[in-house]
């Protein structure tokens, strides 16, 4: 994934204001991954494009979170965030 991709994908997911709050909140950005849809024509001309985008975040050890961009649209249409609780004995 070219450096100019992610920068675009970042851009959006970060002028997300549910996403501000996650990061305000010390989750930091780790990857991002894009969804890549094939299409095939009715000639067999095949194009793929990379119209979605997941956005890893991460806070220390006990959350993570998954933010779908949409590219093409240029926002963030879902955001799922996962708490982990760890009970050490």
């Amino acid at each position: 994934v070219s450096e100019e991709y992610k920068d675009n994908v970042i851009n959006i997911a970060e002028s997300d204001t549910d996403v501000q709050a996650l990061l305000a909140e010390g989750y930091n950005i780790t990857g991002v991954r894009p969804i890549i849809s094939t299409i095939v024509e009715a000639d067999g001309t095949v194009s793929m494009k990379a119209t979605t985008a997941i956005v890893s975040l991460q806070k220390d050890t006990t959350g993570r979170a998954l933010v779908w961009v949409d590219v093409e649209q240029a926002k963030v249409t879902r955001i799922e965030i996962l708490t982990i609780t760890v009970i050490e004995k």
